[in-house]
């Protein structure tokens, strides 16, 4: 696993990110941040967690927690006890059982997209992603700089991670679903959820976050926002 400050400006309060496959910090350098230091978690090939997630809370007053797509399977394997020192706990448009016919991705895509997976079709599932062509350009104007080979073995190592540690805890006390997500569908987000947490229902695809401009902004809009299911 690596991680990035996106900013750091010895703020009282953190926003830790775990990010989404395939991606690294680029998607989101249009998000700026006013009251918040922002580190990101990606790339997940092994999940040693730094230490400097650690002292995250011991060096902010208050620690939020957003997690995106697979990054919320990841952090939730990992931050087991950490659970309620956060000042939040949000996961965007994923699971706890991403791989998983009711409640994540089918395992029959989840493969194919392995086996189909180059170039090409990783363009193609990136504008599945965001939805549409109009999201799709905001998206690849700031494209993750990976190598492919690298999103390849990150997508087999996350395939063996989710088959081999079935979780039955959650971190979690919120959620975003995205009406429009064509990656993991937002019924099977609803019914992975199981109303267990508070719901927050959204006209959004997968990729979303170019409907904010600012970190302030998610914090503002998902901590404040009340269920609609």
């Amino acid at each position: 696993m690596k991680t990035k400050w996106l900013h750091k400006a010895s703020k009282k309060k953190c926003i830790l990110f775990f990010n989404g496959w395939s991606c690294d910090e680029k998607p989101l350098q249009h998000l700026t941040s006013e009251e918040y230091d922002v580190l990101s978690c990606y790339d997940y090939k092994n999940i040693l967690l730094p230490k400097e997630v650690d002292r995250l809370f011991e060096n902010y007053e208050k620690v939020y927690l957003i997690t995106w797509s697979l990054g919320v399977y990841v952090a939730n394997l990992l931050l087991k006890s950490s659970k309620g020192l956060f000042a939040d706990a949000i996961a965007i448009n994923g699971t706890l059982h991403p791989i998983d016919n009711l409640k994540g991705i089918p395992p029959a895509v989840f493969q194919g997209t392995i086996d189909g997976l180059n170039s090409k079709s990783l363009e193609k599932f990136w504008m599945r992603m965001c939805g549409g062509k109009s999201a799709f350009t905001h998206f690849n104007s700031n494209a993750p700089k990976r190598e492919f080979d690298d999103q390849l073995l990150e997508l087999k190592e996350l395939q063996k991670l989710i088959q081999n540690h079935f979780v039955d805890w959650n971190i979690y006390n919120k959620a975003l679903i995205g009406k429009q997500d064509l990656i993991f569908s937002a019924d099977n987000q609803k019914l992975a959820w199981e109303e267990s947490i508070d719901i927050l229902d959204r006209e959004y695809p997968h990729y979303c976050f170019d409907k904010w401009n600012s970190w302030d902004e998610i914090i503002e809009d998902l901590s404040c926002g009340k269920s609609e299911y």
